[in-house]
């Protein structure tokens, strides 16, 4: 209205100044911009737009999908039947892998029970062994202990007996007999098991030979030596250090032939190496200068010479000689 602010009293505005300067200015509140901000208008068409892709990209199927799977590889391998005889069979690889696993795990479990068989078949034997010997110490002790509580007579005091009392003598001839059968029967028993014993003992003698001859052969095929390659090891080293038949004969150890093989190797080595020396000794020498007072004085004029600056062509020919 007109008039009306000159009419309004000077107090309230100085008061309105007051309090406008007093007062902090405050960050536009953003739920309030936002509520103030007119909605976009391509909201809407851009989430409709999203959802309608995302529905395309669903039913569309993926190449992937459509695409055949790779064929499965297949491996040939050979094998035996029941019968022996063999036959080739076409398997996958997965099938090939798990197979070789299966091999592999089945190979661990053989060796492991391998072992511990052999581990107890040692054991038993041992315990076989200790209680025999058990058996024959006993066994000797108590035909010790016989012949000492029976009271044997000698031929002797069995004549005298028989002299003076014929029917003790009868009594005590068979009660001897007696003894003496009980006597044979251990006697037969405990020689028994001696032989058995010493019978054992000489096939594990042979078993281990056998095991370690055949072990060696494995070492020495890797090492290529053969029998004929063998039997020139042994000859040389019958030949070189002078060893017996016997004693090569006994030779069950792999690292002994090889230690053969490199001696005889270093000997033939060493023949070659002292044949060279002889005929680089026994090679003819190349003349050396001696050294006289004549060749020492004609030096010193030839090098005086050069010095001085008065060597001629046939100093320089000289000195190069």
């Amino acid at each position: 209205m007109p008039g009306y602010a000159d009419s309004a009293p000077e107090a309230g505005l100085a008061d309105l100044a007051s309090f406008l300067s007093d007062t902090p200015e405050r960050e536009p509140d953003e739920e309030a911009l936002n509520a103030e901000s007119p909605p976009h208008e391509d909201t809407e068409d851009d989430a409709k737009t999203q959802q309608e892709e995302d529905e395309d990209a669903d039913e569309e199927p993926s190449e992937d999908e459509d695409a055949p799977p790779a064929p499965e590889r297949k491996i040939k391998v050979a094998i035996k039947n029941d019968e022996g005889e063999e036959q080739e069979l076409e398997v996958s690889e997965e099938e090939l892998v798990k197979g070789y696993h299966r091999q592999q795990d089945y190979t661990k479990k053989t060796q492991a029970l391998a072992e511990r068989e052999s581990q107890a078949v040692e054991f038993l034997k041992s315990k076989h062994d200790e209680f025999r010997q058990q058996y024959l110490s006993q066994a000797e002790l108590a035909r010790a202990a016989v012949i000492n509580v029976a009271g044997i007579k000698t031929e002797a005091e069995l004549a005298q007996l028989a002299n003076s009392d014929p029917a003790a003598w009868v009594a005590e001839s068979q009660r001897q007999k007696e003894i003496s059968h009980y006597l044979n029967q251990l006697d037969q028993q405990i020689n028994g098991e001696r032989q058995r014993a010493a019978q054992e003992q000489t096939e594990r003698q042979a078993q281990t030979l056998q095991e370690q001859y055949q072990k060696a052969w494995t070492v020495l095929a890797k090492e290529k030596i053969d029998k004929p390659t063998l039997t020139k090891i042994y000859d040389d080293a019958k030949k070189v250090y002078g060893f017996t038949d016997e004693e090569l004969g006994g030779v069950y150890d792999s690292r002994l032939v090889m230690a053969l093989r490199d001696a005889a190797a270093y000997q033939a080595l060493k023949s070659q190496k002292a044949e060279v020396t002889k005929k680089v000794v026994d090679a003819p020498r190349l003349p050396n200068k001696q050294s006289t007072p004549a060749n020492e004085r004609r030096q010193q004029k030839l090098n005086d010479r050069f010095k001085g600056g008065r060597a001629k062509l046939s100093d320089l020919a000289e000195l190069l000689r």
